[in-house]
């Protein structure tokens, strides 16, 4: 026997999987816009001892889940009276981070401090995992001069591998505090390290600046576009549904 023919149910099929492809559109543009990452802003540092200032910039940009880079800007705003030099800081791994290189720096007497957990003594401040020297450890060791004058500046770029670190910001470094021994004066995110002051003092200056939240994703006009196309095309097929 001949099978009799069913044009509507063969319709509402072919609409179910236009419909179907539709959908998957739109939640793949959406998908598209909340992947979207804000740019990257630096983060302001700064802070003031009896001795020696700085004011700086920290910057954060992943480039995969492995790889990152972190830039870390300061100035020696130390009265020039005092004289003295910036000659080391030392901050926290925020997670994820396990290789750390030293790419630029003032000079070359500048080297890599860690990466070892705790392992950066900066006391009274406790102990830090990472950072950067003109001598062989953050206390100091060499001439002071090789560091950063009052009213000069400085950059430093270092190349970051890891896991995980796409889920890093430039506050993650900011909120991430110290750990004993060594705490006396309070956990901290960052601090810098002077010496070679008029008076012959050194001094441990922490980051008072308090971080501000990174900016929520923004989304590509793009994106936006194609998520609009996608619900504009589904309203479309279901109007041509009713009326067949």
């Amino acid at each position: 026997m001949q099978q009799r023919a069913c044009p509507p149910v063969e319709k509402d099929i072919s609409m179910t999987r236009a419909q179907g492809s539709l959908f998957g559109l739109c939640l793949a543009a959406a998908a598209m816009t909340l992947a979207v990452p804000a740019a990257s802003e630096a983060a302001s540092i700064s802070g003031a001892g009896p001795l020696g200032s700085f004011t700086g910039t920290l910057t954060y940009n992943a480039s995969s889940d492995t790889q990152a880079t972190l830039n870390v800007s300061l100035s020696n705003t130390s009265p020039t009276a005092n004289g003295g030099y910036l000659t080391a800081f030392v901050l926290n791994n925020p997670g994820g981070i396990t290789g750390v290189a030293l790419t630029s720096a003032p000079n070359n007497f500048w080297s890599v401090l860690g990466l070892t957990n705790n392992g950066v003594n900066a006391a009274p401040y406790g102990q830090f995992d990472f950072g950067a020297s003109t001598g062989n450890g953050f206390e100091g060791g060499g001439q002071p001069s090789r560091g950063i004058a009052t009213g000069a500046s400085g950059s430093f770029a270092f190349s970051l591998t890891g896991s995980g670190l796409l889920s890093l910001s430039d506050t993650t470094f900011l909120t991430t505090l110290s750990s004993g021994p060594g705490i006396g004066q309070g956990a901290e995110d960052f601090v810098a390290r002077f010496r070679g002051f008029e008076n012959g003092g050194s001094d441990k200056v922490p980051n008072t600046h308090t971080p501000t939240p990174p900016p929520s994703p923004v989304p590509e006009p793009a994106s936006m576009a194609l998520f609009g196309a996608g619900l504009l095309s589904l309203g479309m097929v279901r109007r041509q549904r009713r009326r067949a």
